[in-house]
């Protein structure tokens, strides 16, 4: 029963959120309240005790516990935030029905026709979030937008399409049974390009920059906080119920360490030359993306607990960048086009927010990432010194990429000079002159939930201890894991 609840509640709280839209604060109370509930029943689910519901296997493991756990917790925090942002109307329901579909992704993992089924689903139903607009918006979805959700819909078809593929082939050559060893190394091809493709991982990045561009910020940060860990939970849940996948794949997984730290390399180097902050902000995670590809890949328990610690050091971090963003990008009584700088200073606890979510995301301490960057750095120390390098340029890069945004946005010089007063000519009055601008405060709620979001990652950085004997707990039990080699 609890089972169908996880899944069934938060797609009930969303549907009745979609009637009652037009009443943003109860909507807003309402579904906090729900995902609250939500929380609860994944605390107090058992795991590790399936049981079969209309013939199929539901089951929660710890490490869908662990991230089920998160889920509704951020998803909360961003909904409160959404009290004082201009956000879709329908984004708390989507959001919510998101959440179901998640929970039921990770619950139903030993079946794996109807995961790639549901993950293409979530992706489509995602699709609608990046296209909302705000209740009585005066235009239309814009050219860009629709163009961003195509390529997104697309790539998110493409990619259940190839998982799909991959679980026919295990079916059908069981690799470890079968001599044939071409079709393990296909299926391992293919998961591992559906899973890139999900989670923005070069060279199947290009619709996540275009996403954090184009669409709304906490509409993105749903989508990759939800949807592409969902992707991680799908992969490793791969390997563990086909551990001959990564028995016999010895030297793909190798190629596939290369791969991952080239792509947080190039990911890191695509930041670089960006000029739109938000761009910058999408190669960011691209980067994030390789780094959590590398520490999966080399399938060790240092490895894996760093990539999993980044997955979760990421659902963190991206909604407190995206709740920064979207503060620091409110009128504030400029010119549309006036390119705003020293925002540090206008907007405080934004550009803090920002700032430090961005220095999680890159793994500087004493925040959440730098845990999870030392493990990873960890294993490729043992794996090679010029894979090292090769992780240490990414970051160098990406650091240098977060400085070039605080220099041009958040601490450059203010581009309104104070100049000095001059007499009023003849036939002039005060009225004349352009009126002055009164910069509103940050609105309450959103600073509170950006300072809960800074707590959380400083918190997890300076006593990273707890959280990593947990994730290490869940990683002795996966069965594909080898020594430290």
């Amino acid at each position: 029963m609890s089972y169908a609840l996880l899944i069934a509640f938060p797609v009930a709280l969303g549907a009745s959120c979609f009637l009652l839209r037009k009443e943003t604060q109860l909507v807003i109370g309402l579904s906090v309240a729900a995902l609250m509930v939500q929380l609860a029943l994944v605390l107090f689910t058992p795991v590790d005790q399936p049981v079969r519901l209309l013939g199929l296997t539901l089951n929660l493991d710890p490490l869908g516990r662990l991230f089920l756990a998160g889920f509704p917790a951020v998803t909360a925090l961003m909904v409160l935030a959404t009290q004082r942002l201009p956000q879709g109307e329908h984004f708390i329901s989507i959001a919510l029905i998101i959440i179901g579909v998640a929970s039921a992704i990770v619950v139903l993992l030993q079946e794996p026709f109807v995961v790639a089924l549901l993950l293409v689903s979530a992706g489509l139903l995602s699709v609608l979030a990046i296209v909302d607009l705000p209740t009585g918006a005066p235009t239309l979805v814009a050219p860009r937008v629709i163009a961003s959700a195509l390529k997104y819909t697309v790539l998110m078809a493409f990619a259940g399409a190839l998982a799909y593929m991959g679980f026919v082939l295990i079916n059908v050559y069981r690799p470890g049974i079968s001599l044939d060893q071409t079709a393990p190394r296909l299926v391992l091809a293919l998961m591992i390009v559906a899973f890139g493709a999900r989670i923005a991982l070069v060279p199947f990045h290009s619709w996540l920059p275009d996403l954090v561009e184009d669409a709304s910020p906490l509409a993105s940060a749903m989508i990759i906080v939800v949807l592409n860990t969902t992707g991680l939970l799908f992969l490793i849940s791969v390997f563990q119920f086909f551990p001959a996948l990564a028995a016999e794949n010895e030297r793909g997984l190798q190629l596939l360490t290369w791969l991952g730290a080239l792509a947080a390399l190039v990911g890191s180097c695509l930041a670089l030359v960006q000029d739109c902050p938000r761009r910058i902000i999408g190669y960011l995670v691209v980067y994030n993306a390789g780094m959590i590809l590398f520490g999966l890949a080399t399938t060790s328990p240092i490895g894996l607990a760093g990539a999993v610690f980044e997955a979760l050091n990421q659902a963190l971090a991206v909604p407190l960048l995206m709740v920064s963003l979207a503060l620091l990008e409110q009128p504030d009584g400029r010119l549309p086009k006036t390119m705003r700088r020293n925002m540090l200073w206008r907007w405080p606890i934004a550009g803090s927010g920002l700032l430090g979510s961005g220095a999680a995301l890159v793994g500087l301490p004493p925040l959440s990432g730098f845990a999870s960057k030392m493990l990873l750095y960890d294993i490729a120390a043992r794996r090679g010194v010029f894979l090292l390098i090769l992780l240490l340029g990414a970051t160098l890069l990406a650091m240098l990429a977060l400085a070039r945004i605080a220099r041009d946005w958040l601490t450059g010089a203010p581009e309104d000079q104070p100049i000095s007063e001059t007499p009023l000519l003849l036939g002039t009055t005060e009225l004349d002159l352009p009126p002055k601008r009164h910069l509103a405060p940050e609105p309450f709620i959103a600073g509170l939930v950006v300072l809960t979001f800074l707590g959380g990652i400083l918190a997890i950085g300076l006593y990273p201890q707890p959280l990593l004997e947990t994730i290490t707990d869940v990683i002795r039990g996966l069965t594909f894991v080898r020594g430290e080699s």
